[in-house]
């Protein structure tokens, strides 16, 4: 009995593993993980495709950044061959209704951009940023009928990975007032996904573990513009729509799902040599991506945020807010708070990015509250 038993107990984990490619299927009893408990009931966490001077500032420059993976028209402002990259440490507190608070710490590198002119008018460039972040661990606790017993069970699932966005993109500057970018996006990446199931009754029944790889694979087209209206004014207009994302285990595809398309606009000001204010919009229906599942939700997101002083050594600060995709129940929020420095060296050909981050996202169940310390790194040999 106990080695039938154990058998049905190692399906039922590889069907744990299946689901956790998925959503979750029902509300965990308690949440331990690295990253975002938000993206658990969901395809993952959305990454932010911005570089840490544009976090710095709420994720307001973004559309601007040649250094941002956002937009393809900013390339054009990338005079000379430059790389850059961003990193990040995240110290995240917890506070699930009626369960024990719970501190997480993790530390990512979120986004790096090549980028370097090849004609006078036409800049290509390239580089990763987090699309999907599939980080996450759960236990559920639950209760089986086993030969018309009830036995009491706990699935454990945990999952580390993510879904990465490799991009390739091309801007041509048609007139010195605008620019136009087109990009090319490479979804890969994987997660290694181990799910156990264990009994109340340890004595007739088996402890089963199962484990695999999930692979991830899609494609993506984006297209953006910039527009100077005056030569203090910018605007800044883009969309991107991708293909199914595809996972799969062992080469056996076991789920396909649709990804949202994007729209976003974004407006900036420069008020003299030393100081420059932003602003941006973004909707995501990820809702018509999945329309089957009730935990999906649209998105829309705004930002706004400054940078003042000289070029060299500027100071940044911004806020954000809007909603996440994923959450039971209504469309889960956030609002964020940033600031930062930057620091030339070399005569221009290197920049030193720091910013601090302050996220609060609260959902169904759920509040979220995250610290984010971010440096980054650009070098123009």
């Amino acid at each position: 009995m106990k080695t039938a038993v154990g058998r049905l107990g190692g399906w039922a984990v590889r069907v744990g593993v299946l689901v956790a490619v998925f959503l979750a299927a029902q509300p965990p009893n308690r949440l331990t993980a690295q990253d975002s408990q938000f993206g658990i009931k969901g395809l993952g966490t959305p990454g932010r495709w911005e570089s840490v001077r544009a976090r710095s500032t709420g994720g307001a420059f973004a559309p601007f950044d040649a250094f941002s993976p956002l937009t393809d028209a900013s390339l054009a402002d990338a005079r000379r061959m430059s790389a850059s990259i961003a990193g990040g440490t995240s110290w995240r507190t917890l506070e699930p209704t009626g369960a024990a608070q719970a501190s997480l710490r993790a530390t990512r590198f979120p986004a790096l951009v090549i980028a370097g002119p090849v004609t006078p008018r036409i800049v290509v460039g390239g580089g990763f940023a987090t699309y999907l972040d599939r980080t996450f661990g759960v236990s559920i606790q639950d209760t089986i009928n086993l030969r018309g017993v009830q036995e009491p069970i706990t699935d454990e699932i945990t999952s580390d990975g993510a879904v990465s966005d490799l991009r390739l993109g091309a801007a041509a500057r048609l007139h010195r007032r605008l620019a136009l970018g087109f990009g090319f996006h490479l979804l890969t990446g994987s997660s290694r996904v181990i799910a156990t199931r264990s009994f109340a009754d340890s004595t007739n029944y088996r402890t089963s573990t199962a484990r695999d790889e999930v692979a991830y694979s899609g494609t993506g087209g984006s297209a953006s513009l910039l527009l100077d209206v005056t030569r203090d004014v910018r605007l800044a207009g883009w969309l991107r729509t991708d293909s199914r994302l595809r996972a799969d285990i062992g080469g056996r595809q076991v789920a396909e799902n649709n990804l949202p398309r994007t729209y976003g606009a974004g407006l900036q000001w420069r008020a003299g040599t030393q100081a420059a204010f932003a602003g941006t919009v973004m909707w995501r229906n990820w809702r018509g991506a999945s329309p089957a599942d009730s935990n999906s939700h649209d998105t829309f997101n705004w930002s706004v945020g400054a940078e003042l002083g000289s070029l060299g050594t500027p100071i940044r600060f911004g806020v954000r807010g809007g909603q996440l995709p994923f959450g039971v129940g209504k469309t889960p929020s956030e609002v964020g708070y940033s600031a930062g420095l930057g620091r030339q060296f070399s005569g221009g050909r290197g920049r030193l990015d720091i910013g601090l981050e302050r996220l609060e996202r609260k959902g169904t169940g759920l509040t979220e509250r995250v610290w984010t310390f971010l440096v980054g790194l650009t070098v123009r040999p």
